[in-house]
C-alpha cells in the first residue's frame, strides 16, 4: 500500500521562505559589520574629511549639538531618506507601468556596473589596510573583469535562470 505524503502546512512553507530570505540578508549584514570594523579602525590615515551621504544629506551632527538637536537632525535625515526612496521607487514603478522595460534593464545593468566599481573601491581600501601587494594594472583588469562579466552574466544574456541565479 502506498501512502500519500502528508500535505505541508502553511507554517512549514512560510518558515522555508523566511529562512531563504533571512540567510542571505544575515550573511550580508555580517559582511558589512566586518568591513565597517576593519575599515573604521584607523581613520587617521585616510584623513578626517566630513563625508556627506544620503543618510546625512539634511543634517550632519557635531559634538557640540545638544541631544535634542541630534534627535531632530536624525528625524530630518530619516524623513529625507524615506522621501527620496519613495520618489525613486515611484519613478521605477511608473517606468515599469509605461512599459519602459528595456530602459529599466539597461538602468539596472548600469547600476550593477557602478556597484561593481564601488566594491572595487572597498577592495582598494582593504588592500591598503592589509598592505597587500598588487599592482595597478592587475587590479584594474580584475576589477573590470568582475564588473563587466558580472553585469553581462546577470542582465544582458539569454542564459537559463539557474545560471544567472548563481552569480
Amino acid at each position: 500500500m502506498e501512502q500519500n505524503p502528508r500535505p505541508r502546512s502553511v507554517l512549514e512553507t512560510l518558515g522555508e521562505e523566511i529562512i531563504r530570505i533571512v540567510t542571505p540578508v544575515s550573511i550580508c549584514m555580517l559582511a558589512v559589520v566586518i568591513l565597517v570594523s576593519i575599515l573604521n579602525g584607523d581613520s587617521s590615515s585616510r584623513g578626517d574629511l566630513p563625508i556627506t551621504t544620503m543618510a546625512t544629506i539634511a543634517y550632519s551632527e557635531s559634538s557640540s549639538d545638544s541631544t535634542w538637536d541630534k534627535l531632530k537632525g536624525a528625524l530630518l535625515n530619516s524623513l529625507v531618506f524615506v522621501a527620496v526612496v519613495t520618489v525613486v521607487t515611484f519613478l521605477l514603478v511608473l517606468l515599469f507601468y509605461l512599459r519602459c522595460t528595456k530602459f529599466l534593464k539597461y538602468y539596472m545593468g548600469f547600476s550593477a556596473f557602478c556597484l561593481g566599481f564601488m566594491g572595487g573601491e572597498i577592495a582598494l581600501l582593504l588592500i591598503q589596510d592589509f598592505s597587500f601587494p598588487v599592482d595597478c594594472i592587475t587590479f584594474a583588469i580584475l576589477l573590470f573583469n568582475f564588473t563587466v562579466v558580472g553585469v553581462l552574466a546577470v542582465f544582458m544574456s539569454k542564459m537559463a535562470i539557474f545560471v544567472t541565479k548563481l552569480t
